[in-house]
């Protein structure tokens, strides 16, 4: 049995399972297990009751599946293909779970939002019309470093493709030694580039997404609820800059180590590290600005007002679905960060593309 896997779990995964147990407090305060409820209703003492089941049932069972997976790669065989099967379930399971206990409490929500004291809807619905002129993020010219990147790796490479060796690299064990190869071709040694160009797209998308995202202003305090909202989608632009180029420093590593064989014990700790970064930057960003900014400027000056709301078009308070609505990207109601509205045929496009790619990916896979 050797602990690498067991630490690459708690190393990945133990944030994640804070980050789901967290969930009802890092919502904005208008938003309830996705239902829309006034912030006084948000801070009153059954809805705080409901937050802190939430937390305890989460964390129970979250810590249990987590207890029984680690169990299983500790007592299960070392080959490499049973521990990815079993952190791969164990994924699945974490996701279901989360669902099953999301759903849960939606309902519980719907339901107890009946019992609690009426909060009128504003009359007035506030904006901002110096949105678009406000410097909300940065400029995606800043990916022009990550293609220089990739112009290079891809240069490096094929100026030394003859040294790289006809047998390929493509995975290790727990003990950090190959245990799988793949015959040298520009596909296999290109797919490092074709991930790389992929997630820079997809970023790029990201970003332009969040200067465009309609905002949520507070008609109660709407110069803090502006504040609030430039804060958070700044901040993340700059996570998306700083995440993505980190992963095209990482991808360009693992192409550099197929031309010179690169150490071990040099380039797993570049990886990891380059990993911990971005799941350090997100984990920290998600916890100081909550969704929307919700976290800065808190006040203590709670509205009673429920603020105009569509849950009607929200299906299980997680998806949105609203053909009238001409925005493709939405702010989320469950987590931190932008949703898809699947009432956009763009966004089945998004969703196919996403599942052929994944699919392409599988079948190299099984070949190699």
């Amino acid at each position: 049995m050797t602990i690498m896997p067991v630490i690459v779990m708690i190393f990945v995964f133990v944030p994640t399972i804070v980050l789901m147990v967290s969930m009802p407090y890092l919502t904005r305060e208008t938003i309830s297990f996705g239902v829309t409820v006034s912030a006084v209703q948000f801070h009153s003492e059954p809805l705080r009751r409901m937050r802190k089941s939430y937390a305890r049932a989460s964390a129970t069972l979250h810590t249990i599946l987590f207890i029984v997976c680690i169990i299983c790669l500790i007592y299960g065989d070392e080959l490499s293909k049973q521990q990815s099967w079993i952190i791969v379930t164990y994924s699945l399971a974490m996701v279901v779970l989360s669902l099953f206990i999301n759903i849960s409490y939606h309902f519980k929500m719907r339901s107890l939002l009946l019992n609690l004291p009426i909060a009128p809807e504003p009359s007035i619905i506030a904006m901002d019309t110096e949105f678009r002129k406000r410097n909300i993020g940065l400029s995606s010219t800043w990916f022009l470093i990550h293609a220089f990147i990739i112009v290079v790796s891809i240069v490096t490479v094929l100026r030394n493709y003859d040294l790289i060796p006809d047998q390929i690299p493509i995975h290790f064990n727990s003990s950090w030694n190959v245990d799988r190869f793949a015959a040298k071709s520009y596909s296999s040694v290109f797919m490092p580039t074709i991930i790389q160009v992929f997630i820079t797209l997809l970023f790029i998308f990201e970003n332009w997404s969040i200067r465009r995202v309609k905002q949520q202003i507070q008609p109660t305090n709407p110069n803090r609820s502006i504040r609030q909202d430039v804060t958070f989608r700044r901040a993340w632009s700059y996570f998306m800059i700083t995440a993505s180029f980190l992963i095209v420093i990482l991808l360009s590593v693992v192409q550099l180590n197929m031309i010179s064989h690169l150490n071990i014990n040099f380039a797993i700790p570049i990886i990891l590290i380059i990993i911990a970064l971005i799941i350090l930057y997100a984990f920290t960003l998600t916890f100081w600005a909550g969704q929307g900014g919700s976290r800065l400027e808190q006040s203590a000056d709670f509205s009673n007002d429920r603020p105009v709301h569509d849950d009607d078009k929200w299906l299980l308070g997680m998806i949105y679905f609203n053909r009238q609505d001409p925005n493709l990207i939405v702010e989320k109601r469950v987590g931190v960060g932008w949703g898809l509205n699947f009432g956009h045929p763009v966004s089945w496009l998004i969703g196919l593309g996403i599942i052929v790619l994944l699919v392409v990916v599988w079948v190299k896979r099984l070949r190699n």
